[in-house]
């Protein structure tokens, strides 16, 4: 019992002497990433439903599915061979390339409670109150896209990124 308690009282003590230092401008050290990535595992498996994307097989998505992800997730995740946006190396955790194997092996379930909920202290805003359960099956639906993506549509995300980029640029001329 002594043994329960002090491994307890250990950690909390750890944190309440402020000993982890919390800053985004620092790498989370092995602890940190193996504990957040068991906890998110565990808890897409126990809230995120099993289901298939209603629109996987409806091509005539993409073009709105594109537009919601130009205009909510590019800017952070990038696409092959589209980086993200300089904003994007402020993140810590960084944000995932969503086409690499660990999204893609995701479910669509997974993926869909993710989009629609967010990650907390990721940086990964919840879309479910600014997107209604259709526009997120759209997301989906593009993100499984992305390892095919075409060039017209590498093009469409480029230009955003170079936008935020131009943005950004003529801010700090205004400074």
């Amino acid at each position: 019992m002594v043994a329960g308690l002090l491994a307890a009282a250990v950690p909390l003590a750890v944190l309440a002497l402020g000993a982890v230092d919390m800053s985004a401008a620092r790498p989370p050290g092995r602890m940190e990433r193996v504990m957040a990535s068991w906890a998110l595992n565990r808890s897409l498996a126990r809230h995120a439903q099993e289901q298939d994307n209603p629109l996987k097989d409806a091509p005539s998505v993409l073009p709105a599915a594109m537009k919601h992800y130009q205009a909510n997730c590019v800017l952070c995740h990038g696409a092959p061979r589209v980086s993200a946006a300089e904003l994007a190396d402020g993140l810590n955790p960084p944000a995932p390339a969503l086409d690499a194997e660990a999204t893609q092996s995701r479910t669509d379930g997974q993926l869909f409670w993710v989009i629609r909920n967010g990650i907390r202290m990721t940086g990964m805003p919840a879309f479910g109150p600014t997107h209604d359960d259709e526009e997120i099956w759209h997301i989906v639906a593009f993100v499984r896209h992305l390892p095919d993506l075409t060039d017209p549509e590498r093009q469409t995300l480029l230009a955003e990124v170079k936008e935020e980029g131009d943005h950004h640029g003529s801010a700090d001329q205004m400074h």
